[in-house]
């Protein structure tokens, strides 16, 4: 190859380079003169990066199994399709909608969170600004984890013989509820402890030298600028019990209407987790779309009690922070 060869190479090449995007071009400056550091690092978040679109690949894959067969449930115009699956109880084969699951649903977490979070918070209030550090207070933060990681049908299990049997109040609504406020207890009372623990020293030391009392100090100054934390410890509870199932195939029973009473049979309450299982394993194909489409109305209404929690939750912090 002559040199009027070569030169003329060398000019098509520059004016390809030139030719390049800006940001392009300096990529590929980067690349040619990457250093062993570089290339270490670039392979590095590259792993970093490949984790975590596994780690997040489940969440849509799941919307994307559940979608693809409810959504024409949930966006249909048959007997109990479209808005009838929010507004008609079960009929006949079980045609209509799941407004029965709906109601037990938002009336076992209610129960579950007005016992459930006033326990939670007050005895996380008292074990880290009441009690001294010791083997009392690390007994309970260990019964606390255990219990954060004990199944939920062994809560099933000890609802269904210390409530049901023991106490005999019979399965329904109120022993469900008291089992999922079990549950939350753990998660709600770490998550409110560690919040309590973010708050600094400084602020409990300088209401208590202007005169404030413990209480008032620990009400007005320690639990309102913890309160972003607490909020997100219990819509994590939230989140939890509003899925459970095994626990409430011991506890709740089950009910093609809405609940009558607050014991007896009249107070067998079914969920939209049960309804889901019940469905799932029935041979009759819509009897399995109308699940798929129950487990996409489930998230759609756990996105929506998270977003509108969320924004009370800014709006109360605005104000009493």
């Amino acid at each position: 190859m002559t040199e009027e060869q070569n030169g003329s190479r060398l000019e098509r090449i520059n004016k390809i380079i030139s030719d390049v995007p800006q940001n392009t071009r300096s990529m590929l400056h980067k690349v040619r003169h990457a250093t062993r550091r570089d290339v270490s690092d670039w392979l590095f978040k590259g792993l970093f990066a490949l984790m975590i679109l596994v780690a997040i690949a489940p969440f849509f894959m799941l919307i994307a199994e559940i979608a693809s067969i409810g959504l024409a449930d949930l966006l249909g115009t048959g007997p109990g399709q479209g808005i009838e699956l929010f507004t008609t109880y079960p009929g006949v084969g079980l045609m209509g909608g799941v407004l029965n699951a709906i109601v037990g649903t938002g009336t076992l977490v209610a129960i579950a969170a007005a016992v459930g979070i006033p326990l939670s918070i007050f005895g996380a209030v008292y074990i880290n600004e009441y009690s001294r550090p010791g083997r009392m207070r690390e007994i309970v933060e260990f019964a606390a984890d255990v219990l954060a990681g004990i199944p939920s049908i062994v809560f099933g299990a000890f609802g269904f013989t210390f409530l049901v049997f023991y106490l005999n109040i019979g399965m329904g609504m109120v022993a469900g509820g008291l089992t999922l406020a079990f549950m939350m207890i753990p998660t709600v009372m770490r998550t409110t402890q560690e919040a309590l623990k973010q708050v600094p020293l400084s602020l409990r030391e300088a209401s208590l030298a202007l005169g404030a009392t413990k209480w008032k100090t620990t009400w007005s100054i320690t639990i309102r600028a913890a309160f972003p934390g607490i909020i997100t410890g219990v819509l994590l509870a939230i989140g939890r019990v509003m899925g459970e199932t095994a626990p409430l195939i011991f506890t709740a029973g089950n009910n093609l209407g809405a609940p009558t009473s607050l014991v007896g049979p009249g107070s067998w309450v079914a969920s939209m987790p049960f309804t889901i299982w019940a469905y799932i394993s029935d041979p009759r194909p819509y009897l399995q779309m109308r699940a798929h489409s129950t487990a996409l109305a489930l998230l759609l209404i756990v996105l929506a009690v998270d977003i509108v929690a969320n924004y009370a939750s800014r709006k109360i912090t605005r104000r009493i922070v």
